[in-house]
Parts: C-alpha cells; sequence; structure tokens
C-alpha cells in the first residue's frame, strides 16, 4: 500500500522555521542534519504525515547532492527559490517498485540506503527511490521506506517529543493542491500507486481539476484552461505545489511562510 510520507519545504533557516510555525500553534522540532548532502531541517507531524523544513547549512555537500538526477536537491538546485518542493509516498515495497517503474518506462535511481543523525544522538535510517522523464514539465513524487514499522516510528517519536499535539486544533495534513500543465504524468503515477482518481471541471474558473486519492491525503491537480485564478498563479509560479491544506483547526487562517502557503481550516 502507497501513503503519503512528506511534503518538503525549504526554507532559508530551519530554525526559523520553528519560531514561525509554534507562534501558529503547529507543534514544530529541529529534527537534525544530513551531513551527506549539506543540508538540515525542522519537522512538524501529523501522525506519520509530515512537514520538512530544509535549508542548506553546507553549499558544496549540497551542490554534489543535487548532481543526482530527479533528486529532491535537484529539484532546489534547479529553481533555486524558497516553498514547496516536493513530497514523498511511503512504501514497504521500495525493490519491487522501483522494477515496477522501470517497466512502466520511468528513469529510476535507487532504492539507496541513508540515515540522519537526530540531536540526541539516536540514528533514524530509510530508503530513497527517484523516479521520472527527462524532458518533463512537472517533477514527479520520490518515495521513501522506513526502517522501522509505523508503530515503532509513532512511539519512537512520540517518546523523543517530535509528535506531539498542535495548540491550534487536532491538525491533519489533508490536502496538497497542485498546478499542472496537464494529466498525462498524474494520470500514470496515480494508476503505479493504486490510487483512487476523481476528474471534475470549474468552467467558470478556466481550470479542469483532479483528485488523487491516497488513504491518507487527497492531492488535488489544477490545470488552467484559460484565463483566471490558476492561469494567474501559473505565471507568476510556474508548476509545482500551489498550497498544502491543515484541517482541524480551532480557526481558519492562511499562512505565507518563506514563498509557501499553508492553509488551516476547521473544518
Amino acid at each position: 500500500m502507497y501513503l503519503f510520507d512528506h511534503v518538503v519545504h525549504f526554507v532559508e533557516k530551519p530554525e526559523f522555521a520553528v519560531e514561525c510555525l509554534q507562534n501558529e500553534g503547529i507543534h514544530t522540532v529541529m529534527g537534525g542534519k544530513h551531513e551527506m548532502w549539506g543540508t538540515y531541517n525542522a519537522l512538524s507531524y501529523f501522525d506519520l504525515s509530515y512537514i520538512e523544513c530544509i535549508g542548506i547549512f553546507d553549499e558544496a555537500l549540497f551542490e554534489q547532492a543535487a548532481s543526482e538526477k530527479y533528486s529532491l536537491h535537484a529539484s532546489f538546485a534547479n529553481r533555486r527559490q524558497v516553498g514547496l518542493k516536493r513530497f514523498a509516498i511511503r512504501t514497504t515495497t521500495i525493490e519491487q517498485d522501483a522494477k515496477k517503474f522501470t517497466e512502466a518506462g520511468l528513469e529510476v535511481y535507487g532504492p539507496t540506503h541513508y540515515s540522519r543523525t537526530r540531536e540526541d544522538g539516536s540514528v533514524v535510517r530509510w530508503q530513497l527511490l527517484y523516479v521520472g522523464y527527462p524532458k518533463s514539465t512537472i517533477e514527479f513524487p520520490f518515495f521513501i521506506q522506513w526502517d522501522e514499522y509505523d508503530e515503532q516510528r509513532r512511539s519512537l517519536l512520540t517518546e523523543h517529543g517530535v509528535l506531539a499535539t498542535h495548540q491550534s486544533g487536532d491538525l491533519q495534513l489533508a490536502e496538497l493542491h497542485f498546478v499542472v500543465p496537464n494529466f498525462v504524468a498524474v494520470t500514470q503515477m496515480a494508476t503505479l500507486c493504486e490510487a483512487t482518481v476523481v476528474k471534475h471541471t470549474k468552467i467558470e474558473d478556466n481550470v479542469q481539476s483532479m483528485t488523487v486519492r491516497l488513504p491518507n491525503i487527497e492531492l488535488v491537480f489544477h490545470c488552467p484552461t484559460g484565463v483566471g485564478r490558476v492561469w494567474n498563479y501559473m505565471l507568476d509560479h510556474g508548476y509545482g505545489i500551489q498550497k498544502l491544506v491543515l484541517t482541524g483547526a480551532k480557526v481558519s487562517e492562511t499562512i505565507e511562510y518563506d514563498g509557501a502557503t499553508y492553509e488551516m481550516t476547521t473544518r
């Protein structure tokens, strides 16, 4: 089964992200350093789904990591702007996934083993798989497999104070919204990930949308068909993640931070 794992928000300084999001009632903690990539992070968890705010502490190491095709670091290096960049899908069959995606015609890199040392000295380990097409106008999700089972991770994250209650409500990371040029690649990935797909059209807004439903999130893709709100967003920001939506908030509000939009709703 494929589940949404996390969304990556590249920021100037993860420590500032902790301060900003905590002030908004979103429980956020420092994560640790990725010594092999020259990056470090801050984390906001919503059960096992989370937001990862990533910054750079070593440009040379980061540039080396960015040379890996379709990698998260390549995404940021190709378009050096803060904001929501990529998302990861959690799997427990990453070796089989690599074979399946290769047979489907995708370029596949990995899976590769990685680890990170937490601030308390403990080590977290995982595998990553990157996929894509050479001339694709949108980026595919990447895939992650953790060494621990979900219940083990939930227990460890709670023990370390990473997974905790949010002052702003019983928050859940419920939706990610994207702007895309078409639904070809989206449809292929949805099929490969065995997701449910729903299409709908808003004639008055000149936009077609496709909702891809994984068991723990809705991924909503918007394709502009003419001048309107989504068209204007595309002109200003290009294609990619438009916003994330958190449900269960005590008060509805929108947070704009380091090039990203976090929408909190009471529903």
